[in-house]
């Protein structure tokens, strides 16, 4: 019997927008000055690590999440260039992704584009156009783990506090 191969595919174009920052600026810049210009409130999480295909190391992305749930909308701003590599190496030219999930219409992400490009020393910004030859869904999928395991670290932080504090509620003062 013949093995069948399944593949993700399919038009994303109302999932998900991905929008190309230029800038020679680091990080930690780039996400204040955001957080000063919009509605943007990201927070710094563990590094994006991606395996190379042709090595056994990871390659660490600066990773940032905010999630807006007015808008029912996740925003993940990604550093392109890591110190060996690149995330998409279509795309070397940018040096961070804005990876925007959620009910974002046309006009909105426009609004955002124009946002950022009021942001100091960024060069250019753009939303990316996504071939079949970008292999988008790896990344998708890493992203979506990478999101689980920081919700998993938060609820376990969460617990650890919880019972801190049952612990320390029946404890006798001296």
């Amino acid at each position: 019997m013949a093995k069948k191969k399944t593949s993700i595919s399919g038009n994303y174009e109302n999932e998900f927008s991905i929008i190309g920052i230029a800038c020679h600026i680091p990080e930690y810049r780039i996400v204040y000055f955001l957080n000063q210009i919009s509605n943007f409130n990201f927070s710094r999480y563990d590094d994006l690590m991606i395996v190379q295909k042709n090595d056994d190391h990871n390659l660490a992305f600066p990773f940032f999440y905010f999630e807006d749930s007015e808008n029912s909308a996740t925003f993940h701003l990604i550093a392109n260039r890591a110190v060996e590599g690149f995330l998409i190496n279509e795309w070397k030219q940018m040096d961070f992704l804005l990876i925007v999930f959620g009910s974002r219409k046309k006009p909105a992400i426009e609004s955002i584009i124009k946002q950022i490009r009021k942001t100091p020393n960024v060069l250019a910004v753009t939303e990316m156009k996504i071939t079949s030859k970008i292999g988008i869904d790896n990344l998708l999928t890493d992203i979506e783990l990478h999101i689980n395991e920081i919700h998993k670290k938060e609820k376990e932080k969460d617990k650890e506090i919880i019972n801190k504090l049952r612990i320390n509620r029946y404890r006798p003062l001296h």
